[in-house]
């Protein structure tokens, strides 16, 4: 079975240069998965998005996934809480937001748990900007080999 595994590609992500956008629209009208699964990230009070960066996003209203994925892995951390929930026998390819924050921390985590998987780098972005996507892109490389896609 092959999954599109979307990172955190929600509305409160958006960005300025119409990344979010484009990754939307590939999201939408890919054809080539069995199956598309999406985290979604939330705040909670005691999270250490907000203990050690003040990050308040996603706290209180989450808005809806503009795409409809098979289903949805909440998640309040930069990587999943289980990955258990994820099948070990199906090929995964990760996209999404944050090129260097939680896409680099699930797919070093799939890494390390013999998943699968590739990161399809060019349907990944940064709300900081390129050069934060760049570096994402150079520490995924280095660290992941033949399962970093340019």
């Amino acid at each position: 079975m092959r999954v599109l595994l979307v990172v955190d590609l929600q509305p409160e992500f958006k960005d300025n240069d119409g990344q979010y956008e484009r990754i939307l629209d590939f999201v939408k009208s890919t054809k080539e998965y069995d199956r598309i699964i999406a985290t979604k990230c939330f705040n909670l009070s005691s999270s250490p998005f907000i203990k050690y960066s003040c990050w308040f996003d996603c706290l209180e209203e989450i808005k809806e996934l503009e795409f409809t994925p098979y289903y949805i892995v909440a998640k309040s951390t930069y990587g999943l809480v289980d990955y258990d929930i994820l099948d070990k026998d199906w090929e995964y390819d990760i996209i999404g937001f944050n090129t260097d924050g939680c896409v680099l921390k699930i797919a070093m985590d799939m890494f390390d748990r013999k998943y699968d998987f590739r990161v399809l780098s060019q349907y990944c972005y940064c709300s900081t900007g390129i050069e934060a996507h760049i570096f994402g892109k150079a520490v995924l490389k280095n660290n992941l080999g033949t399962a970093f896609v340019e």
